[in-house]
């Protein structure tokens, strides 16, 4: 019934109720069980993935997908069933994409966990992916986050200056809103007046007034953004930039000497200005309002029990020098133990670039530059871009090298 293989470690309670038996019929208590073990596990998202003969249990732990557990077609459809009951989604097998929510209680505390349960038809079967929805950790200062004392100087910098725009970009799952979250933290303790306006209000700040985009009854972001200015605001904060028409809202906040603040999704720093125009932005408007871009991505912390010290391999070594980077001089693996579940990482930090928009780049996006122009301007002023800082925590043995290389950072100008 199950492989050696898979990581069945991680699924100890249901490991032992599939094995004797213990559930099943119309109970819940695989399904309970199975969330249970993946909450313990740090899991932030769970796949039941159908196949011929046998359903794959997965887990998403710190980004990453990690095989669990292996049971026969009967056990996984009876999971299948039991969560889609949970999420109030019809249990007949559907031939079009379903999607619900529920919430649960842990037996061991009175926390309450809300998830939302996806269904959709596969070749082999049903397939069913459960996320764990829970507001995004903060932390009391952007250091903690992985950003350098030279980058939180410009963060600060900014925070302290007016008028202008800070965006964090990103892909998706780059921990953007993370760090959003983290900066109002920190203007939620000063005497600064902080106001958002966000489609949707994914998680509630206290101490900050957020405003919903309501579509229904006539609260866009244009007329959002002129009723917020009369709130007499110091900071704005637009979840993300992903439209002309967000794009303008967050000009028109600027333009009116007001802070704000953003996510839009990029490459990197630099990308943010390709970005920017092609949503119909005109360099006047980017080079005026621009203030300051954080770019990152999210690496997965090697666990610190047992971490080693491994010799640079020869190639990473070639590699790294024919694209003009400077090898780390030591780097880092871990074989796996009880403290990180045998996975070797336990936990993820942020690799950033921080780009301070200065007086020679307002002028080369008011030139037109391209990517590679900006780019070279930032390596010749010693900006530090992303990989850089992603090596550096690979020679500090933070994270690996090859969880450096899998982020996709820009590698040259």
């Amino acid at each position: 019934m199950f492989e050696a293989s898979y990581q069945r470690h991680l699924l100890p309670s249901l490991s032992s109720l599939l094995e004797t038996g213990q559930a099943g019929g119309g109970t819940r208590l695989e399904a309970y069980a199975l969330l249970g073990d993946a909450l313990r596990s740090r899991a932030t998202d769970v796949h039941l993935d159908p196949g011929p003969e046998a359903y794959r249990i997965r887990l998403r732990i710190d980004g990453r997908i990690v095989d669990a557990l292996r049971v026969d077609a009967a056990q996984g459809a009876r999971l299948v069933n039991q969560f889609k009951v949970l999420s109030k989604l019809n249990p007949v097998p559907s031939l079009v994409t379903a999607e619900g929510s529920f919430r649960w209680s842990r037996e061991e505390s009175d926390e309450e966990v809300t998830l939302r349960v996806t269904a959709v038809h596969c070749m082999e079967g049903e397939k069913l992916a459960i996320r764990f929805l829970a507001p995004p950790q903060t932390f009391d200062d952007v250091v903690a986050l992985g950003i350098g004392e030279e980058g939180a100087l410009g963060i600060r910098r900014w925070m302290d200056a007016t008028g202008s725009m800070l965006l964090v970009a990103g892909p998706t799952g780059a921990g953007k809103t993370t760090t959003l979250y983290t900066l109002l933290g920190q203007l939620q303790l000063t005497d600064s007046h902080v106001v958002t306006l966000e489609n949707p209000v994914e998680y509630s700040i206290p101490g900050i007034n957020q405003i919903q985009v309501d579509l229904d009854h006539g609260l866009d972001f244009a007329n959002g953004t002129r009723s917020l200015l009369r709130l007499d605001p110091d900071y704005v904060l637009i979840g993300e930039v992903r439209d002309r028409e967000s794009a303008i809202a967050a000009l028109s906040v600027t333009s009116s000497g007001r802070s704000l603040m953003g996510t839009l999704h990029s490459r990197d720093a630099v990308g943010v200005v390709t970005s920017m125009r092609q949503l119909g932005l005109a360099d006047s408007e980017i080079s005026a309002n621009l203030g300051l871009i954080i770019a990152q991505r999210l690496v997965r912390r090697l666990c610190q029990h047992c971490r080693e010290q491994t010799p640079l391999d020869r190639h990473d070594r070639e590699w790294l020098e024919a694209i003009g980077l400077v090898p780390p001089t030591q780097t880092w693996s871990a074989k796996g133990c009880p403290q990180c579940d045998g996975l070797g990482f336990r936990g993820r930090i942020g690799v950033f670039e921080i780009w301070q928009l200065a007086a020679e780049d307002h002028a080369r996006i008011l030139r037109h530059a391209d990517e590679s122009e900006l780019r070279r301007g930032l390596i010749e002023r010693g900006v530090e871009l992303m990989l850089a800082d992603g090596l550096a925590k690979a020679e500090a043995g933070i994270t690996s090298l090859r969880e450096v290389f899998r982020m996709g950072a820009i590698l040259t100008a």
